[in-house]
């Protein structure tokens, strides 16, 4: 049914566009006859049976050489949809918009009326088909190498080492304390021997103290060099620092020493940068 229908609508076409034609032709061809009539009868039947046998480009010649003889808005419907065929969407917008731009007798042939429908559908397809794409989203950018890190390593490790110096401060006075206790008991260097638990505790208290200090200032320089790490990170990619502005290499960073001790006869806490 949809093969007979298109077929019907072809001889009505050509039928109508040849015995319209020139009323519509602004300015009768030179010479034209009876016979330029039926030749261009005969091309437009030519254009047909190529336009479907998928000629698109014999198709588009012989339908141009057909409304060159007896112009007619059909006839350049047809020739718009062989240039898109083609691929050519420039040339089928400019002659889909010369079919609806073309002005129409007071009573035209309803095949003019029909090719203009069609021109007006089929164009707003060809203008979709040639708008650009739409632009990418914009990337998002990428992250700075070597940029600053988290505060928290920092701040762990100088917690850690707020707890060392406090337990080493704690049990340093405390063995202090103990050891002036057992000098008041003592006759110069001659202690009793019931003291000597006390001795005992006091040394170790001694010791824990002097592991409190070490592991608190080792914590602590860690958070120091953490830090630093972290803002010559900001400047520049692979946290290197920048050279100066007479183009020398930056100074290399000094370390951090740490010493710590407590005995009998007093503490000792010590540092240098």
């Amino acid at each position: 049914m949809m093969m007979l229908s298109n077929c019907l609508r072809r001889c009505a076409f050509v039928v109508t566009l040849l015995a319209a034609a020139p009323a519509l032709a602004a300015e009768p061809p030179a010479g034209a006859s009876a016979d330029a009539q039926q030749l261009a009868r005969t091309r437009a039947h030519e254009g047909l049976k190529l336009y479907g046998a998928d000629r698109w480009q014999e198709a588009f010649d012989a339908f141009q050489e057909a409304d060159r003889l007896y112009h007619a808005p059909t006839l350049v419907l047809y020739m718009a949809r062989c240039q898109r065929k083609l691929g050519n969407l420039e040339a089928a917008r400019a002659l889909y918009e010369q079919v609806l731009g073309e002005a129409l007798p007071d009573d035209p042939p309803p095949a003019f009326l029909e090719a203009r429908r069609d021109a007006e559908t089929e164009l707003a397809g060809v203008r979709a088909a040639l708008k650009p794409p739409p632009a990418a989203p914009a990337a998002p950018p990428a992250p700075q190498a070597g940029g600053g890190g988290s505060l928290l390593p920092a701040g762990l490790a100088f917690g850690l080492g707020a707890v060392g110096l406090g337990v080493g401060a704690a049990t340093g006075i405390a063995s202090l304390s103990k050891v002036s206790d057992i000098k008041s008991q003592c006759d110069g260097r001659r202690c009793p021997a019931e003291l000597q638990g006390d001795a005992d505790a006091a040394t170790t208290l001694g010791h824990v103290s002097t592991v409190g200090f070490i592991v608190g200032a080792a914590s602590a320089a860690a958070g120091v060099v953490l830090l630093v790490v972290r803002s010559s990170g900001d400047g520049a990619p692979g946290g290197g620092g920048a050279p100066d502005a007479a183009g020398a290499p930056p100074q290399a960073r000094r370390g951090v020493v740490w010493s710590a001790g407590v005995g009998l006869g007093g503490i000792a806490l010590q540092g240098a940068f």
